[in-house]
């Protein structure tokens, strides 16, 4: 059941994501077509448009990396014999779970920071700094635990398919 619940909270991320890109780009054209007639658009568009690309970027990267489209450069593990290709598979989702794990933990403790000093990130509008490092450490937190359910299931990088 919880498996179920986490599995369809990144399906629901990576939907939110995708859907708060729809609204930027709405609003991105609705600001250009204001400026070039005549009219005053909302100076906070840009300002939102940057924290919702941030939003939609650690929304959808796990679901990315649970659907294996994340970028993985497999040229060189190719050319490699069968068993330097899972060692070197293993080894590079080992490194994606360490590397993803720490900044999950740094972005986190700097919003934590940033919450005990009561930081505001101050531009066309205000919004608590903690909210920035909030979100990169959700997404980090969960793309971490997505290369971990790849690890223990099997699922190594050998070349042009994974193997279970």
């Amino acid at each position: 059941m919880l498996v179920r619940f986490y599995d369809r909270m990144i399906t629901g991320l990576a939907i939110t994501g995708g859907i708060s890109l729809v609204i930027i780009t709405i609003a991105i054209i609705i600001d250009v077509v204001l400026r070039n007639t005549g009219f005053r658009p909302s100076q906070s568009t840009s300002a939102l448009v940057e924290y919702v690309m941030l939003y939609s970027t650690m929304a959808a990267a796990p679901w990315l990396v649970r659907n294996n489209g994340h970028i993985a450069i497999t040229s060189f593990v190719e050319r490699l014999p069968g068993s330097s290709r899972l060692f070197v598979g293993r080894a590079v989702l080992i490194l994606c779970i360490v590397m993803l794990g720490l900044l999950s933990w740094r972005s986190g403790a700097v919003g934590l920071q940033m919450l005990a000093t009561a930081s505001v990130d101050m531009r066309s509008i205000n919004i608590p700094s903690w909210v920035l490092y909030a979100m990169l450490s959700g997404g980090f937190g969960l793309m971490t635990l997505e290369f971990l359910r790849m690890l223990f299931k099997g699922h190594i990088y050998t070349g042009s398919e994974a193997t279970h």
